[in-house]
């Protein structure tokens, strides 16, 4: 039971640190015409949306849900990678 504590202490840290690196993660995208803009962050926050003047609003709310998935896909994408060789971690309770 306790023989493998020293490995799970290890892949705990790794995972910390994977963490932190996530924390730094900054994407950021934009729509088709580049009529908005949305940046986000590896916790998966949206950081800033930035709307172009003279903008068609009819359809604003449109491009701006698909402006800000598309950056929420592109982090999800982004951090897989980060993530990889954790994939087999093996910590009790999480």
């Amino acid at each position: 039971m306790f023989g493998n504590m020293g490995n799970m202490m290890k892949q705990l840290g790794d995972l910390k640190s994977q963490m932190k690196e996530l924390k730094k993660l900054v994407v950021e995208t934009s729509s088709k015409n580049d009529e908005v803009k949305v940046k986000c962050n590896g916790e998966l926050r949206v950081l800033e949306v930035h709307i172009k003047e003279g903008t068609d609003t009819k359809h604003l709310g449109n491009i701006v849900r698909d402006t800000v998935n598309k950056c929420l896909d592109e982090v999800k994408m982004k951090s897989m990678g980060q993530f990889k060789g954790l994939e087999n971690l093996k910590i009790p309770g999480l």
